[in-house]
């Protein structure tokens, strides 16, 4: 192909360079989603029992595997951009414009539904978050009465609903409820539910902020793949129709 011009060159390298960032987002998906399995702050939500009805646990550790998924999906979709960039196809260009548009659309939706759940996801961890707890101590499980003690110490909180969670499976106030882990510092006053789901609230203005960046990055990815794939197309046909004129005068 002769070479284009020069606006289409610089689209092309605009497209290559926001699909690199692309990449790069979707390497940080996998391994935040990798994160939020094995962290010890989600030690509690990835515990053998959610495979039973623990909706609170179950959200989380599918939302790790989402992450890790959407960011495997990022890295092939910014591979196959970047792969339309350099060869200049205007059907991959096309083809990359309209999955990212759908992706969009479902970013925009997971956001919604995710904002309008809160009420539901709070109560659906606390049952969830209850259930673990009961039975950590109820049936003296140390793997999981340690988790409970390190999500208590992570929050600085005390038990799901409170420090009186303790007094029903009739065991003593442990430490990790206490401000300086040796009795003598008062209780942590809230349930780890709480907790937990206040901290998770507390990031969404963070988490708007970090989806908002991402649909401006990703709409300004489907107006570049779509102008570049027109110009491309109108730069063929008018080579095309070019040369018929030349073989026509000859």
């Amino acid at each position: 192909m002769a070479r284009l011009s020069c606006g289409i060159e610089v689209t092309c390298i605009v497209l290559f360079a926001l699909n690199i960032t692309f990449l790069a987002f979707g390497f940080c998906l996998v391994g935040f989603g990798t994160y939020i399995k094995v962290s010890k702050k989600f030690d509690i939500a990835l515990s053998e029992h959610i495979s039973t009805a623990i909706i609170g646990g179950e959200a989380i550790e599918t939302a790790g595997v989402i992450l890790i998924i959407v960011g495997v999906f990022t890295v092939l979709l910014s591979a196959f951009g970047c792969l339309g960039a350099l060869l200049k196809n205007r059907i991959f260009l096309y083809l990359y414009g309209i999955i990212l548009s759908i992706l969009i659309l479902l970013e925009l939706a997971a956001f919604i539904i995710m904002m309008s759940s809160r009420v539901r996801i709070r109560d659906s961890y606390h049952s969830g978050l209850w259930r673990v707890f009961t039975n950590a101590y109820g049936n003296n499980r140390p793997d999981l009465i340690a988790a409970v003690e390190e999500l208590e110490r992570e929050f600085k909180c005390c038990g799901v609903y409170g420090f009186s969670d303790y007094f029903q499976v009739l065991q003593k106030i442990p430490s990790s409820c206490y401000l300086d882990q040796s009795f003598t510092q008062p209780i942590f006053g809230k349930g780890c539910a709480d907790a937990f789901i206040d901290w998770m609230w507390d990031e969404v203005p963070i988490l708007s902020g970090i989806v908002a960046a991402i649909l401006i990055i990703e709409i300004f990815g489907v107006i570049t793949s779509f102008a570049m794939a027109a110009a491309v197309s109108h730069y063929s046909y008018g080579r095309l129709d070019g040369k018929k004129f030349h073989e026509t005068a000859v």
